[in-house]
């Protein structure tokens, strides 16, 4: 395992996680959204910011063919975001609402760790041309 490219995106994913969290909280406490309901544009928001941290910042893929990587990448955050709302969902019914930020934290690392972080290796993969 490639520990600083974990790092890495680790870091992009904390960004990825600050830009899903402020939507989130603007979405709920200053636009009055019902948190179930903010929930998928929070995410949309924290998506945006992870694919161009792992395209450029992670994976140094840039060399790769966008149009396949935006289309791979969509297709695997598909899958997260049904994982996402899912478990969110259950840990909202399960919680206080009080606990929304606490619960996406809890939901969504667990969705990347078992799933977009692997997957993601697939999406950015780059064959490196011979100098």
């Amino acid at each position: 395992m490639d520990l600083w490219k974990l790092a890495r995106s680790l870091l992009a994913g904390a960004a990825a996680t600050v830009a899903d969290l402020a939507a989130l909280a603007f979405l709920v406490s200053v636009a009055g959204v019902d948190p179930r309901v903010a929930s998928l544009p929070a995410l949309v928001a924290g998506g945006a910011v992870q694919f161009f941290g792992n395209r450029r910042y992670v994976f140094r893929a840039e060399d790769g063919s966008l149009p396949r990587q935006v289309i791979l990448f969509l297709l695997v955050e598909a899958i997260a975001l049904g994982l996402n709302g899912l478990f969110y969902d259950g840990a909202m019914r399960a919680v206080s609402p009080h606990l929304y930020l606490a619960a996406r934290l809890v939901t969504s690392n667990l969705v990347y760790v078992a799933w977009s972080y692997p997957m993601w290796h697939f999406v950015f993969g780059v064959e490196r041309k011979p100098r």
